[in-house]
């Protein structure tokens, strides 16, 4: 009987170390920051411009930002994901302003070269003060698209309900870390000790513009019912964007571009002051 309790009390002590190390180092299983900066003189080439992007309390976060073409283009603000950084994605946006659209890639604290480390509050305010960078240069709230993706796709949730745009666009778009941490970790009661819950499914019923949602159905990492339980329950207008057999981190590769271009043009189109009028 000795035995068995001492084996007992070993695996209880293992367990509740594991369930230690999980808490404090769980922003470490959350976010995967590159810190690399590529030359100015590559990003000219490219087209691309770096902001400083400033807060009320003067912090300072470097975003990227492509000029639209024309003063009525629209304007899509973009959140990434959890992994690389902002000047990953340098493709991404390229391939959003093909046709004249505006795209500034928000840099994240801790990403890229920006100081500061990543958290849920930090995050949202790097959104919120991106967001009012636009306003401060003369672009309507009207003009903007909010874009999230994965992770940034909570960031993204929560900007959208605190703010007006021409629309949402949520891509592998999550419910909340407290259930993917669930997902992830079942032998822990990982739900309830998630310091950055992101809970999207909170925000989406505050959220006062069109919503468009894709997603991969055989994503692995946030599965596609998570996002349809998501997308059900915002309000309308809404549309479902389904890529058959996409994964979570194929979508660009199958013409997702195209389809947020669309929808960009479709949402500029209906703020346009002509069809306003109309």
């Amino acid at each position: 009987m000795r035995a068995v309790l001492t084996g007992i009390a070993i695996c209880v002590g293992i367990y509740l170390l594991l369930l230690f190390l999980v808490y404090v180092f769980q922003r470490q299983f959350l976010y995967f920051p590159d810190q690399s900066v590529p030359p100015r003189s590559h990003l000219d080439t490219m087209g691309i411009t770096t902001v400083e992007v400033r807060s009320g309390l003067d912090a300072v976060l470097q975003s990227l930002w492509i000029a639209p073409k024309a003063s009525d283009s629209p304007v899509l603000l973009f959140l990434h994901g959890n992994a690389g950084s902002h000047f990953d994605r340098i493709p991404v946006y390229q391939a959003l302003a093909r046709e004249g659209a505006a795209v500034l890639g928000v840099g994240y604290p801790g990403y890229g070269g920006n100081s500061g480390a990543p958290n849920e509050a930090e995050l949202y305010e790097a959104a919120q003060i991106n967001y009012d960078w636009l306003i401060q240069k003369g672009i309507h709230a009207q003009q903007i698209i909010i874009i999230g993706e994965s992770l940034g796709s909570g960031v993204a949730a929560h900007l959208a309900s605190q703010n007006e745009a021409a629309g949402l666009i949520m891509i592998a778009a999550h419910s909340g870390i407290d259930e993917m941490a669930q997902r992830q970790f079942p032998v822990f009661p990982a739900r309830w000790l998630v310091k950055d819950r992101y809970p999207s499914l909170e925000h989406i019923d505050h959220i006062n513009m069109p919503l468009f949602w894709i997603h991969g159905t055989n994503d692995k990492l946030i599965p596609f019912a998570v996002g349809q339980r998501l997308f059900d329950a915002a309000r309308e207008p809404k549309a479902a964007f389904p890529i058959k057999n996409g994964g979570h981190n194929d979508l660009w590769n199958r013409g997702i571009d195209g389809i947020i271009r669309k929808i960009s043009v479709r949402l500029a189109r209906s703020a346009s002051p002509t069809n306003s009028a109309s």
